[in-house]
């Protein structure tokens, strides 16, 4: 459990042994259920903040995240808002995981929130961190990181058989955070995912637990030639947004973001770009023959992308911000389905929007490319 003390929370170091996978977390997850009273166990909240931001192992002198972060800048910091918790005072946490699987809370103030769940996780943002280095479009960057963080926290706590709930952060938080993640006890089931059978062929089932892809998960850029099984771009893409509710909750309502596949070496379906019709679980042909090399020569000549054997476009209409969350928690999606599966994956936010939106012949706005292949 932990040592307690005023400022200073040691929290149990992590391990990934809770028994289920992405994909069962994914068709089942905890935004699916209300959020009722009641205490929830403190390695629960460690769980939830590991897998949104913590240390899963260092390297080039640094921490590797358990959520990808552009160019390695990490412009989040995780906190926990304490309401119910079992051997935690309520009040206001500073989290951090400085080692491999290690972690701890500070205590920061009493402060707390009128809200249902046993707690809370947001995501305070220091986007200079990210603009220093990739100008304006680094504001991007980081709303699609607070999306990869977000929807970790969602999986974790859907593992855990927790419930949860996303929301946009209260004006108290001055436009430092953009979403306010609850999670608490399980209650009535009050929505059911289903992802339509009949489209796309069954996805294998994963080879490791979802804690050990949070933990495995790694931006893979080299690729072999061996083809991509059409079954395992089913589990990535009907796992992660099939049905008419998908793996994530809708922010404000409504899903934003679609899907294209731009395909080149996936064994049982034709080279060229399609797009994934969610409520169908299938794919729509929009052109045949090969594009990855047009697409990388898009992505500022990002080799990987040319040599995967296929990428998945990630657009929306407009200039939502929100879409741009939302692309993060595809993303993650993607992220660990690919991980869990023994597939490889880097997320792609470089690129020339008119030219990845020209490839794929479409009028809307590119917010992420996701090359996938065979490591």
């Amino acid at each position: 459990m932990c040592a307690f003390s005023q400022l200073v929370i040691e929290l149990a170091r992590f391990n990934p042994s809770c028994r289920v996978c992405f994909d069962e977390v994914a068709l089942n997850p905890a935004y699916a259920y209300e959020i009722t009273e009641g205490w929830v166990a403190v390695d629960h909240l460690a769980r939830v903040l590991f897998a949104a931001q913590g240390c899963t192992s260092r390297a080039w002198s640094r921490c590797l995240r358990a959520t990808p972060s552009a160019g390695a800048t990490y412009p989040l910091q995780a906190y926990a808002i304490v309401r119910d918790v079992e051997g935690l005072e309520p009040g206001f946490y500073l989290y951090k995981s400085t080692a491999p699987l290690t972690h701890y809370l500070e205590r920061v103030s009493n402060d707390v929130w009128e809200g249902d769940g046993a707690f809370a996780v947001v995501f305070a943002e220091v986007p200079e961190r990210t603009t220093s280095v990739y100008g304006e479009r680094g504001y991007m960057y980081v709303r699609e990181e607070v999306g990869h963080a977000v929807q970790n926290s969602i999986l974790e706590a859907s593992a855990l058989g927790l419930a949860a709930k996303v929301d946009e952060a209260p004006p108290s938080f001055e436009k430092l955070v953009e979403v306010i993640v609850e999670v608490g006890r399980r209650g009535a089931r009050s929505l059911v995912r289903e992802v339509p059978e009949g489209g796309l062929p069954k996805p294998p089932k994963p080879k490791l637990l979802l804690e050990e892809a949070i933990v495995a998960r790694r931006s893979v850029r080299e690729y072999s030639e061996e083809p991509v099984k059409l079954a395992e771009l089913s589990g990535l893409l009907a796992w992660t947004l099939g049905g008419s509710l998908r793996s994530y909750p809708p922010l404000r309502g409504s899903y934003r973001v679609s899907c294209y596949v731009v395909a080149r070496n996936v064994e049982g379906l034709e080279p060229g770009v399609y797009e994934y019709l969610p409520l169908a679980n299938a794919l729509e042909l929009i052109s045949s023959g090969d594009y990855a090399r047009k697409l990388a020569f898009a992505c500022l000549g990002q080799e990987w992308v040319a040599s995967a054997a296929l990428n998945l476009v990630l657009c929306a209409k407009g200039s939502y911000e929100l879409a741009e969350v939302e692309a993060g928690m595809v993303g993650q999606g993607f992220y660990l389905a690919a991980t869990s599966l023994g597939l490889g994956t880097v997320a792609v936010g470089a690129f020339y929007d008119d030219e990845v939106a020209s490839v794929l012949g479409v009028d809307e706005r590119p917010l992420y490319v996701y090359p996938i292949g065979k490591p």
